[in-house]
């Protein structure tokens, strides 16, 4: 099969825009884990250009296709996708009634995508992916929906923790403001 530079980089693009909104976190870091320890480190780049090579040369997927890796965890049952979008937001699959958000005090500005926000509180917290629902990153700060017994936990486990070179403040977020009514 010839080569196809524009093509590759598509895909090269579509790895990434998949593995940073996607993936099963636990699941890929066990694939990395393995990846480090049996590729020595001079032939990771060989390795991983022939993945790619591979990738490329199947049928690309059709654009908004859903790839099979995704957590199930991450999806309520019947439900549309709940891919993250381009602004760092996920849809919401927690309810109103069982759930509270929460202000963290890092955002785009720092490189931050939905899947280390859930990494960070699984990784620190006894919250799961299945405790967490829309995550909503701005430039300098995000707001997440969490299941709200699980609220005060993360708050006290993650407020004042280093992240990215920054201290994280995280607490209750204020309300959001309600919209006057339109008048008749």
């Amino acid at each position: 099969m010839p080569f196809d530079n524009e093509k590759a980089k598509k895909n090269l693009e579509a790895v990434f825009n998949r593995m940073h909104n996607d993936t099963d976190l636990v699941l890929l870091n066990k694939y990395r884990k393995l990846y480090k320890k049996e590729v020595s480190f001079l032939k990771r780049s060989w390795a991983a250009a022939w993945l790619l090579m591979y990738f490329d040369q199947r049928e690309t997927p059709p654009a908004g296709a859903k790839p099979p890796s995704v957590s199930a965890s991450r999806e309520k049952p019947g439900s549309k996708n709940n891919d993250h979008n381009e602004s760092g937001e996920t849809d919401a699959f927690l309810s109103e009634e069982e759930s509270m958000r929460l202000f963290i005090s890092i955002g785009k500005n720092r490189r931050l995508y939905p899947r280390e926000v859930i990494s960070l509180i699984s990784s620190r917290t006894s919250a799961g992916a299945q405790d967490i629902g829309a995550i909503r990153i701005l430039d300098n700060y995000s707001f997440v929906q969490v299941r709200d017994i699980k609220a005060n936990e993360i708050i006290d486990t993650l407020n004042g923790i280093r992240f990215r070179g920054r201290t994280l403040a995280v607490n209750f977020a204020k309300p959001k403001e309600q919209t006057a009514p339109d008048s008749e």
